[in-house]
C-alpha cells in the first residue's frame, strides 16, 4: 500500500486508488459510486492528509446542502469509508476524538514494488535550454527603447512555439539588467540554462544591425543580422538561433512567418511593457493585437498570462476557451500552462484554495512534458500559496522538490526563491533570529542578482521580523527600502499591500500618523482593489496611529473578513492581536470576546506563537472589565512566555506599568528578541510531538494518547521553562470551572505510562507539591543553514554609482493646500530612478555630510562637495508638488559628465522616476538633451496613429481610443495622440449629453 507525495492527485489505496483530479474512486480498476456528501468529505480529508481536519471544516464542506448535523457527518464518514474499502486493521480515515478526522495512508514496506517516479524534467533532458538577455541599445534613438526587451521577447516567443527548444523567460527574473557584457552573462547563466545569449542593437548605415553572442559554456557563437525595420530582425534571428542550437538540418518555416511587421512590433512592445511591470499597458496592447491580427501564434496564451497577472475577469473566459481546446487536441503542455495561469489568476484575485488546486493540477500534468525550470517555478508558486493557506507540511514538500530541481540545473534564481520561502517558513515557525539571518543573506544575494522583486519581498520579511522583535530603527530602514522598491517596480498589488501594511504598523509604533497617511495616499482605496486584507490592515494601523479607534476597529474587521473569505490563514494569525486590541479600545467587548473564542476554536490559530501573543489583548480585555487579578496573571504569563514576540511583551509591560484607569501609551522602547521556540513539530529526547497531526512519537513509534493528555503534554512542553499550576491546566485544557483536579492526575499518569516506553527514559514530568507540574526534557538544536545557500556564494557584486537626492530650493511660495510639497512620493521617485538607472541610493548621513562640506548652497557646489567624498556620484535636486491629482516635478540632475534640468507632469511618482531614468540613460548613450522630449516618429508609431485617425473619421471611437491608449502607453509625450484622444472624448461626451437630453424631453 502506497501514497504518493503530497503534490500528487492520485492516491494509491489497498486494492484501488483515489483520483482527486478525476473526482472518482477506483476499486480493482472499476469506478465506485460515491454519494455526493461522502465525496466532499473524502476530498477534504485527502487534500489535507498532512493534518487533522476538524469537524467544523468538514461540516463547512457539507454546507452547500444546507444545515448539516453531526449525525449527517458521521453518516458521510461511514459512506466514505465504505467507498474506499476502509475495513483493514489500520484505518485509513482515522478518528481523532473530540477534534476531527485524519486521512492516514501508511507507507509501503521496503519490499513492496512500486513504479518509479520520473526525475523532474527527465523526459526533456535532450532538449536544449536557452535564455536571452535584453539587448543593449546603441542606436541612440529614443524611439527604439522598447527594442531592448521587446525584440528579445518576440524572438523567444517564436523559438518556444514548437517545443524543440526550452526557452526560459528572462523577463520573469524581474531584475534591473546591467549594460556590461560579463555582468549580464553572469546573471543569465545564473538561471541554469545551457545557452545564454547576449545581444546588442546598432546602426549600420540605413539599416539596423543585431549582434547575438550565443554562449555555450566556454564556447561562443556570433550571429549578425541586418534589417531595415526593427521587427524585420525577428524572423531571421529565430532561424539563425534554431540553426545554431539544433543543427544544419533543422531549417523549417515557423508560425510567425505569416505575421506582418506591424503585428510583430505591437507584440514586442506589449512584451516590453510587461517587462517594465506595466501590465495594464501590456494587456491593452495584446487586446489590440487580438483585434487587428486574431491569427497571431499563441496570442491567446500570452493574453491569458497577462490577464492572470492583472487579475482580469476576462481571464476566466479566455482560459476556459484555451482549456477546452487543449483537451480537445490532447495538448498536455498547453493544458498545464493554462492551469498554471489559472492559479496565478486566482492568486491575484485572492482565491487561494482555487489557486492551489489549479497549480497542483498543472503541476501533475507538467511533470511529464514541461521543462525543469517550469516545474520548479510552479512548485515555488504553489508553495507560496499554501504558505498563505497555513499548509506548512505541504510547503516543506514543495520546497524540497523545487530545491532538488533548481540545484540539478544550477539555477541561482530558483534557489533564491526557495530560500526566501524557507525564511518565511522559519518566521512562521517562530525562529525569528534564524529568519533575520537568512533574510539578510538573501537581501545581499538579491542585490548581487539585481533581483528587484525578490529584494522587495526579502526586505519586507526582514522588516516584519525586526518590527515584531521590537528593533524599530532597523525595521524602518528595511521597510523604507521594501516600500520604495515595490513602488518603483510597480509590484503586483498583493506584494505592494503586504509591504505597506508592515510599513504602516511601523509608523504606528513610532508615532508617525502623518507618514502613514502619506504612504496610503499613493495607493487606491481598499474597497477598489482585490486584496487579501493587507490594505485594510494598513488603514487600520494608520487610524490607530491617528487615534481614530472606531475607524481602526472597522478596518481590522474588514481585513479579518477578507482573510477568512479568501482562506488566507497566514495573514489571519498576525492580524488577530491587533483586531482584538482595537475592538477592546473601541468598547466592543462582546465582539472582542467572540473573536477570542473563535481563536480558541480554530486549529490554525492555536499555535504557540499566536496563543502567546493573544495574551496581550486578553489582558487588555480583562483590565477593561476591571478583572485585575486575571489581568496580572495574563501579563505575568506574557512576560515569561518564550514564544511571545518582544513587541507584544513590551506592550504588556506598558499595560502592567500603567494604572488601570490610564489609557495613554508611551513611545516604543526596543527590547531583546524572544526565545526561538515555536514549532509545529516539537522534538525532544527521542520524542516528537506533532501539534498539527496531534501525534506523539517515541523512539520512532507512534503512541496512542487521548486528546486531553495530549493537550496537557503540549502545554507542559510549551511552558517547559516553568511550573504549570493545576488551575492553569484546568483553564487552558479543560476550560471548565467545575472540572476536578483528579482529571489532571489521570492525564499525567497516562503521559508517564507512554513515556516509560522510551528506551532512554530521558523525559519525565516532575510534580512539585502545592505548585504544579514541570516537563524535564532536552530539545536538540536544529541545523541553521541550508546546503542550497552555498550555490549563491559565487555571485560577484554589482558596480553601482551612488545617487544623492536633495530638495530643490525655490518654488512658488504662494502654493496652496492643493499644491504642496510631498516628501514621501519624492523618496519613491528617487528609488525608482536608482532602480532603473543602476544607481545606489546614498544614506541620509552621507548626503548631509556632503552638504555640510559645500562652499556654497548652489546645486553645482553641493554636487562637487558630495562628489569629493563619493566619486562618480549622481545628484538629483528635485521639488515635487501636487495639484488636484497631478504631480509636478521640477529637477536638476548633475552627473559626472553632464547636467540636465526640466519639469515633468504625471499622476504617479513611479512613472516620473522611470521617465527621468530614461532621460539619464539617453544622455549616457550620447543622445542630445533636446531629443528627450521629441515625439516618437518611428514608422510603426506613425502607422498606429494613422489607424487611430481613420477609426475616428469613421466614427469607430472606441477602437480609436484603444489604439491611442496603446500609443500613449509607448510614448506619454506624444502630443498628437494626446490631442486626438482629448478631441474624441470631448465629442463623445457632447454626444452622450445630447442623447441624455433628448431622452429626457417628453
Amino acid at each position: 500500500m502506497r501514497v504518493d507525495a503530497v503534490s500528487e492527485l492520485l492516491i494509491t489505496l489497498p486494492g484501488g486508488s483515489l483520483d482527486l483530479l478525476g473526482r472518482r474512486v477506483l476499486r480493482h480498476g472499476e469506478p465506485v459510486k460515491v454519494e455526493p456528501r461522502a465525496w466532499r468529505v473524502l476530498e477534504k480529508l485527502a487534500r489535507f492528509r498532512h493534518r487533522v481536519v476538524t469537524k467544523e471544516e468538514l461540516l463547512a464542506a457539507l454546507s452547500p446542502d444546507g444545515a448539516v448535523s453531526d449525525a449527517a457527518l458521521r453518516q458521510a464518514i461511514r459512506a466514505a469509508r465504505l467507498a474506499i474499502g476502509d475495513d483493514g486493521p489500520q484505518p485509513i480515515i482515522r478518528s481523532i476524538p473530540r477534534v476531527g478526522y485524519m486521512f492516514d495512508v501508511p507507507s509501503a514496506p521496503a519490499s513492496a514494488s512500486s513504479p518509479e517516479r520520473a526525475t523532474p524534467g527527465s523526459l526533456r533532458d535532450g532538449v536544449p535550454s536557452l535564455i536571452i538577455g535584453p539587448l543593449r541599445n546603441h542606436t541612440r534613438r529614443p524611439s527604439l527603447q522598447w527594442a531592448a526587451h521587446g525584440l528579445v521577447a518576440c524572438i523567444a516567443h517564436g523559438l518556444s512555439i514548437d517545443g524543440r527548444i526550452q526557452v526560459q523567460d528572462a523577463h520573469s527574473l524581474e531584475t534591473s539588467w546591467p549594460q556590461e557584457d560579463p555582468r549580464m552573462l553572469q546573471m543569465l547563466r545564473a538561471a541554469g540554462a545551457r545557452y545564454a545569449v547576449v545581444g546588442s542593437l546598432t546602426l549600420a548605415g540605413s539599416e539596423l544591425a543585431l549582434d547575438l553572442h550565443v554562449h555555450d559554456r566556454d564556447k561562443k557563437t556570433v550571429i549578425s543580422i541586418r534589417a531595415a525595420a526593427p521587427a524585420g530582425l525577428v524572423l531571421p534571428a529565430i532561424e539563425a538561433l534554431r540553426h545554431a542550437l539544433l543543427g544544419v538540418g533543422e531549417h523549417h518555416g515557423h508560425e510567425l512567418s505569416g505575421c506582418s511587421l506591424l503585428s510583430i512590433e505591437l507584440f514586442a512592445r506589449a512584451k516590453h511593457s510587461a517587462a517594465m511591470n506595466r501590465h495594464p499597458a501590456a494587456l491593452r496592447a495584446l487586446a489590440l493585437l487580438q483585434h487587428l491580427d486574431p491569427g497571431f501564434p499563441r496570442l491567446d496564451l500570452e493574453l491569458l498570462r497577462t490577464q492572470a497577472i492583472c487579475g482580469s475577469d476576462d481571464g476566466l473566459v479566455c482560459g476556459a476557451r484555451l482549456l477546452e481546446a487543449a483537451r480537445r487536441n490532447q495538448d498536455q503542455c498547453l493544458e498545464a500552462q493554462v492551469q498554471q495561469y489559472f492559479g496565478t489568476l486566482y492568486h491575484a484575485r485572492g482565491r487561494l484554495r482555487d489557486a492551489a488546486q489549479s497549480l497542483e493540477h498543472g503541476l501533475v500534468l507538467g511533470r511529464v512534458c514541461m521543462p525543469p525550470h517550469w516545474q520548479g517555478y510552479t512548485l515555488t508558486l504553489l508553495a507560496s500559496v499554501e504558505c498563505r493557506l497555513g499548509e506548512l507540511h505541504s510547503v516543506a514538500t514543495r520546497l524540497n522538490e523545487a530545491q532538488t530541481i533548481f540545484t540539478g540545473i544550477g539555477s541561482h534564481w530558483g534557489l533564491l526563491n526557495v530560500l526566501w520561502l524557507r525564511a518565511i517558513m522559519s518566521s512562521l515557525s517562530g525562529h525569528a533570529e534564524k529568519s533575520i539571518r537568512w533574510n539578510r543573506k538573501l537581501a545581499h544575494a538579491a542585490r548581487r542578482l539585481n533581483a528587484t522583486t525578490a529584494l522587495a519581498s526579502v526586505c519586507l520579511n526582514l522588516a516584519g521580523e525586526l518590527l515584531y522583535a521590537d528593533r524599530l530603527d532597523e525595521a524602518r530602514e528595511c521597510a523604507e527600502e521594501a516600500t520604495a522598491t515595490a513602488l518603483a517596480i510597480e509590484a503586483n498589488m498583493i506584494l505592494l499591500t503586504t509591504v505597506v501594511n508592515i510599513h504602516c504598523l511601523l509608523h504606528r509604533q513610532q508615532g508617525r500618523p502623518d507618514a502613514a497617511a502619506e504612504l496610503l495616499s499613493l495607493l487606491p482605496q481598499p474597497d477598489r482593489v482585490q486584496n487579501n486584507g493587507y490594505l485594510w490592515q494598513a488603514h487600520g494601523h494608520a487610524a490607530m496611529a491617528a487615534g481614530r479607534v472606531d475607524e481602526a476597529a472597522d478596518c481590522f474587521l474588514r481585513a479579518a473578513a477578507e482573510c477568512r473569505r479568501h482562506g488566507n490563514r497566514a495573514a489571519e494569525a498576525p492580524l488577530f492581536p491587533w483586531l482584538v486590541e482595537a475592538l477592546v479600545r473601541s468598547g466592543r467587548l462582546p465582539l472582542a470576546e467572540a473573536e477570542l473564542d473563535r481563536a480558541d476554536a480554530q486549529a490554525h490559530l492555536q499555535d504557540e506563537n499566536t496563543t502567546a501573543n493573544l495574551l496581550y489583548p486578553r489582558a487588555l480585555l480583562a483590565r477593561r472589565r476591571q478583572q485585575e487579578p486575571e489581568t496580572r496573571s495574563l501579563l505575568a504569563r506574557l512576560a515569561t512566555a518564550p514564544a511571545a514576540l518582544p513587541l507584544f511583551r513590551r506592550l504588556g509591560q506598558e499595560l502592567s506599568a500603567a494604572p488601570p484607569s490610564e489609557a495613554q501609551r508611551e513611545r516604543p522602547v526596543p527590547m531583546a528578541p524572544p526565545n526561538d521556540a515555536m514549532l509545529r513539530e516539537y522534538r525532544f529526547a527521542h520524542c516528537m510531538l506533532d501539534a498539527e497531526r496531534r501525534e506523539l512519537w517515541v523512539d520512532g513509534r507512534r503512541q496512542t494518547l487521548a486528546p486531553k493528555p495530549f493537550d496537557v503534554l503540549l502545554h507542559l512542553y510549551r511552558n517547559r521553562h516553568r511550573l504549570v499550576t493545576q488551575d492553569e491546566l484546568l483553564d487552558t485544557v479543560w476550560r471548565q470551572a467545575d472540572a476536578s483536579p483528579e482529571v489532571i492526575a489521570q492525564a499525567i499518569a497516562r503521559i508517564r505510562q507512554v513515556m516509560r516506553r522510551s528506551k532512554t527514559h530521558a523525559v519525565r514530568i516532575k510534580t512539585v507539591s502545592g505548585k504544579g507540574y514541570g516537563l524535564v526534557a532536552d530539545a536538540p538544536a536544529a541545523p541553521e543553514e541550508d546546503t542550497a545557500a552555498t550555490l549563491l556564494s559565487d555571485l560577484h557584486g554589482i558596480r553601482e554609482h551612488p545617487l544623492a537626492v536633495l530638495p530643490l530650493a525655490g518654488g512658488d511660495s504662494s502654493a496652496g493646500v492643493a499644491d504642496r510639497d510631498l516628501a514621501y512620493p519624492l523618496e519613491v521617485l528617487g528609488y525608482t530612478l536608482a532602480v532603473h538607472s543602476m544607481l545606489k541610493r546614498m544614506s541620509a548621513a552621507e548626503v548631509q555630510a556632503g552638504v555640510d562640506a559645500a562652499t556654497a548652497s548652489t546645486p553645482e557646489a553641493i554636487a562637487a562637495a558630495i562628489g569629493t567624498r563619493s566619486p562618480g556620484v549622481h545628484v538629483l535636486f528635485a521639488r515635487l508638488a501636487r495639484h488636484m491629482e497631478t504631480l509636478t516635478l521640477e529637477y536638476v540632475l548633475l552627473s559626472p559628465a553632464s547636467r540636465i534640468e526640466g519639469s515633468m507632469h504625471d499622476r504617479s511618482p513611479t512613472t516620473l522616476g522611470r521617465r527621468l531614468a530614461a532621460r539619464l540613460l539617453q544622455l549616457h548613450t550620447g543622445t542630445a538633451q533636446g531629443n528627450a522630449q521629441a515625439v516618437d516618429e518611428s514608422e510603426w508609431m506613425a502607422r498606429m496613429f494613422d489607424l487611430a485617425s481613420r477609426a475616428a473619421e469613421e466614427h469607430r471611437r472606441s477602437e480609436a481610443l484603444h489604439v491611442l491608449d496603446v500609443v500613449l502607453d509607448q510614448d506619454p509625450d506624444h502630443y498628437l495622440a494626446a490631442d486626438l484622444k482629448a478631441r474624441i472624448e470631448a465629442d463623445r461626451g457632447a454626444l452622450d449629453g445630447a442623447h441624455s437630453t433628448s431622452t429626457s424631453t417628453p
